[in-house]
């Protein structure tokens, strides 16, 4: 019988950062108690409203992707694919939301290997724009002894820009899929479609960040100047959540990196309650997104 450690570790992840979130709220208790929280109901909704554009965007950029690899996909069901497919990245895997999203459009007739295909370079694409952006902003503007040791190192990250070369994404999209039996693939993207696509994943980027420091604002106050660093905290946050590719989603490791993230601008235990609302924040968007685009799509099957 053979020990499933991969099951194991990821498990053991999960809930060593839970129970560091958990820790961290019950040594601050007393704190949390004390501090006079305050609901801005304005703030709350501007968040909600930016997230879901952002999301709108972000998938309109995957759908110019997956054009561009021959792959043709109404606007209505790449929304569809995209928002329903979401949901199902909470399930224990990390492989269920790619495969929604490729089933979901093989229904409308895209192959499913080009679909996974677009996938990947949606990801690797976007991470990288992350990366860059949290690197840059920590490197420039970021305070503190452990950036000493890395800020060569960050200042350096806007050069792995240059990796997202066509022939080297499609040497290694054909290697990796090489490995795993399938037929190879060519990336049919240009140089400059591809930068163009770094620039609207920053877009996306700026606009989550956004998202989030409005989603601060409605639960605690917070000077305009800290508005660039929980930009830069949330790319960062996220991108380690998911580079981790150890829990669904990155729960539990993306609120545990946002706490640490957010020590600079508010006490441990605010910091702590900030990260569980903006998971909570990110489920309620998805959930209601995903309940706006099966709504289009019963009223779109009832007409015809």
């Amino acid at each position: 019988m053979r020990i499933p450690w991969t099951r194991l570790i990821k498990g053991a992840v999960l809930l060593a950062a839970l129970g560091f979130l958990a820790a961290l709220v019950h040594s601050q208790w007393t704190v949390l108690q004390q501090y006079e929280w305050r609901l801005a109901p304005g703030w709350a909704l501007a968040a909600l409203i930016g997230i879901e554009l952002a999301w709108l965007f972000e998938a309109a950029t995957w759908r110019m992707i997956l054009t561009g690899l021959g792959g043709v996909l109404p606007i209505r069901q790449s929304y569809l694919a995209w928002f329903l497919s979401n949901i199902l990245r909470y399930i224990p895997g990390n492989i269920w939301q790619f495969l929604g999203m490729a089933e979901l459009a093989h229904e409308d007739g895209v192959p499913r290997l080009v679909t996974l295909t677009s996938i990947v370079l949606h990801q690797v694409i976007s991470t990288a724009a992350g990366v860059v952006l949290a690197a840059c902003f920590f490197a420039l503007f970021g305070n503190g002894d452990w950036l000493s040791y890395f800020r060569p190192l960050l200042l350096m990250a806007p050069l792995g820009l240059f990796l997202l070369q066509p022939q080297m994404l499609e040497r290694a999209l054909n290697w990796l899929l090489g490995k795993m039996g399938r037929p190879s693939i060519r990336v049919s993207l240009s140089w400059r479609q591809i930068w163009a696509l770094v620039v609207r994943y920053l877009v996306v980027w700026l606009l989550m960040g956004l998202s989030f420091a409005a989603l601060v604002r409605a639960v605690t106050p917070v000077d305009w100047p800290a508005v660039a660093y929980l930009v830069a905290s949330w790319a960062a946050a996220y991108a380690i959540g998911y580079l981790t590719l150890l829990t669904p989603a990155g729960l539990g490791v993306r609120e545990g990196a946002l706490t640490l993230l957010l020590f600079p601008i508010a006490p441990p235990g605010v910091a702590a309650v900030i990260a569980l609302v903006a998971r909570l924040w990110m489920v309620l968007g998805e959930v209601l997104a995903a309940a706006v685009v099966l709504a289009v799509r019963a009223t779109g099957r009832r007409r015809r």
